[in-house]
């Protein structure tokens, strides 16, 4: 039986990034993603990119060492193995959240106050706010119109 494992780390967005630029690499992840049989979940967080990637070890490790040839201020946060996937539909799902209602669901109000202070956010704060906007976004999405593309099988 394959380990699963996921990891999530942060990286800074480039400051002329656009709607459009955002769409495009989320298809690109997806694809890849699928290709290795990952799945998981990225939030925008004022300048910062929070992502979980999630699957078998090699998987996630070959999707991981092509993300992060862009040298853009990314760090691990966490890598870690799982007993199962929390994200097990989604190639790639994606939510904007803003800086303030992410402090607050962490408790933490002033914690995203800058982009410099995202790539300091502790890893247990990051599984959990990973997971509520997932959680509240699959509950809320009840059409499927905005869900990642779903995983076969």
């Amino acid at each position: 039986m394959e380990e699963l494992i996921h990891v999530i780390y942060v990286s800074s967005a480039a400051p002329e990034i656009s709607e459009h630029d955002t769409l495009k690499f989320l298809n690109r992840a997806r694809t890849v993603n699928r290709k290795h049989d990952v799945s998981g979940m990225m939030l925008y967080i004022g300048g910062c990119f929070l992502q979980l990637l999630e699957g078998d070890a090699a998987g996630v490790d070959v999707v991981c060492s092509t993300i992060f040839q862009d040298k853009r201020g990314m760090r691990i946060i966490l890598r870690e193995p799982i007993a199962e996937r929390e994200f097990p539909e989604w190639t790639m799902g994606f939510e904007v959240v803003e800086p303030l209602e992410a402090g607050r669901l962490l408790g933490e109000p002033r914690l995203f106050d800058s982009a410099s202070r995202c790539p300091h956010i502790s890893p247990d704060s990051a599984k959990t706010l990973v997971s509520i906007i997932g959680r509240r976004r699959w509950q809320s999405d009840r059409s499927g119109m905005f869900r990642a593309i779903r995983r076969a099988g």
